[in-house]
């Protein structure tokens, strides 16, 4: 059980941590490109392509769709057991709550913003004209920057890295695990479950699950604690915090 004392804030991650799966992955199978998104998400676990172009090819598969026909889907992503009782515990007891997603586009994180009613929230950028989707812009959220962006909000608040409590699902947050003053592994075999649901050859499921273990062991390793519970509450004991 870790000691709060003085921790000021406490980020979470989007996908896997504060929503019940990912964004991306959700809205595209409700439009029906999930598998393509999946491929994407592999081919970049398999080093096959890197983050950047990754993230550029799966927002081209929502560049021109409406801005009317993808709010509503944004809008019912499941919340992850317990997400809002959690926010409103830590925000009662004083912390500043907000999220930081590698995964999740600032549109959405916005609308994560407005349902969890978090301080903070940051997401790669998307262009909209017309209400509709043309593409992404700054800022552009990897899987090695977090802790870059994270440090430029955590100063607007006047605080320190090591004021900060971190948690999150996988290696796009080891960046900030080992600056912050405490973090927690949350969740972490998300990706795992996602990608069940694409059809590979045995071989090429076999190194994917390879690598995705090899992941985890890297998010956990970094981790000053590890909660295996799809349940967000369970971070409170952890923090020592009653519900």
């Amino acid at each position: 059980m870790a000691s709060l004392k003085g921790y000021k804030l406490i980020e979470f991650d989007c996908d896997g941590v504060l929503i019940d799966g990912h964004a991306s992955i959700y809205v595209a199978d409700e439009l029906g490109f999930g598998t393509k998104i999946r491929e994407v998400y592999k081919d970049v676990i398999m080093g096959l392509k890197d983050f950047s172009q990754a993230t550029k090819e799966s927002l081209k598969l929502f560049s021109g769709l409406k801005e009317s026909d993808i709010s509503p889907i944004l809008n019912s992503i499941p919340l992850m057991e317990g997400a809002e009782d959690v926010v409103k515990t830590l925000k009662k007891s004083g912390f500043i709550i907000g999220t930081i997603s590698a995964g999740a586009s600032q549109y959405f994180t916005d609308v994560l913003k407005h349902r969890l009613n978090l301080d903070f929230a940051l997401g790669t950028g998307v262009k909209v004209k017309d209400g509709v989707f043309t593409g992404i812009s700054s800022p552009i959220i990897d899987m090695k920057n977090k802790d870059y962006h994270f440090a430029k909000i955590v100063k607007k608040y006047g605080f320190n890295l090591s004021e900060c409590v971190a948690v999150g699902d996988d290696v796009s947050n080891v960046s900030l695990f080992k600056k912050v003053g405490f973090s927690i592994a949350f969740n972490t075999g998300c990706l795992k479950q996602e990608f069940e649901k694409l059809s590979l050859p045995s071989n090429d499921k076999a190194s994917l699950i390879s690598m995705l273990s090899l992941a985890e062991m890297q998010v956990k390793f970094n981790a000053r604690a590890t909660i295996e519970t799809k349940d967000l509450r369970a971070i409170l004991h952890v923090l020592g915090i009653k519900e």
